[in-house]
């Protein structure tokens, strides 16, 4: 998935680690929340805003699905020569 990060949430787990939920507006501006677990978010923190691509599945947890983080990274965006 490839989404714009919109907003973020840690909590921290029973045992104490940090966590993080995200959410992301998809390529048809649907928002989209993912789900970071402890060793995830080490490896592939969220570090600034910008668009991510995110690797991860979908699980649902009370009804409400959401894509559980596997890896994810910052996609820099090049300037579009058209609106210089």
């Amino acid at each position: 998935m490839v989404g714009d990060f919109v907003s973020e949430k840690f909590v921290k787990t029973k045992r104490g680690e940090l966590m993080k939920f995200g959410t992301f507006l998809d390529i048809e501006g649907k928002f989209v929340d993912t789900v970071h677990f402890p060793p995830t978010l080490a490896q592939y923190p969220l570090r600034r805003a910008g668009i991510y691509l995110i690797e991860g599945k979908v699980v649902q947890e009370f009804g409400c699905p959401s894509l559980e983080v596997i890896r994810c990274a910052n996609i820099p965006l090049k300037p579009d020569p058209r609106s210089i």
